[in-house]
């Protein structure tokens, strides 16, 4: 029994560790910042070549940075199991709302709940973004996700009494991701220096 509690805390501990090179935090920021360039330039193709430049970054940063110094970590079978069942659930829901806001517009009536969700938007994205954060958290075992998570209700619920442009504060969120990923970052190659070639 001890033995099976001994090799989940390592495996906890591998997992933990995988994912404290700040890559992570990186690449959302560069989603954040991305989806704040597509809104100031108007201009959404510009989205989606962050969004690929992102992705591959990721890779290629996960392959030269992270596996050389602490080894290729695979998901626990079981979080992915559950990583999955999450993702298609919420995948369904708002293919679900979408359909019945679709079909309530096209009878004439606007759903209240759609009324409610464009007069308090800043309220729903913050929800939103935040609910996300929680997921990625929960998913890579990220505590900082949740502090992330906590910024984002906070800036959003601000800023809904001010009159700043929506950009402004996903400007601000992002750019304090990026610097935190970035600490991490060189934390972690402080930490884990390449091991000598001899």
């Amino acid at each position: 029994m001890s033995e099976k509690i001994n090799l989940k805390n390592i495996e906890r501990k591998a997992y933990t560790s995988y994912h404290q090179d700040g890559i992570l935090d990186i690449l959302i920021a560069i989603f954040i910042l991305s989806f704040a360039a597509w809104i100031i330039a108007d201009m959404v193709w510009l989205g989606w070549i962050f969004y690929l430049i992102a992705a591959s970054i990721y890779a290629v940063a996960k392959r030269g940075i992270t596996v050389p110094r602490i080894g290729f970590v695979k998901f626990p079978q079981q979080r992915t199991k559950k990583m999955l069942w999450i993702a298609v659930s919420l995948g369904v829901l708002l293919n679900i709302l979408g359909l019945v806001t679709f079909i309530q517009t096209e009878g004439g009536s606007t759903p209240v709940w759609l009324l409610f969700a464009i007069e308090h938007y800043m309220i729903v994205i913050g929800l939103f973004v935040a609910a996300l954060f929680c997921f990625v958290g929960y998913t890579f075992r990220a505590k900082r996700m949740y502090a992330y998570a906590l910024l984002t209700l906070v800036t959003f619920s601000v800023g809904y009494f001010l009159s700043y442009p929506l950009y402004y504060y996903i400007i601000l969120i992002g750019t304090l991701i990026l610097l935190s990923g970035l600490t991490m970052l060189i934390r972690f190659i402080r930490k884990y220096p390449l091991p000598s070639a001899s």
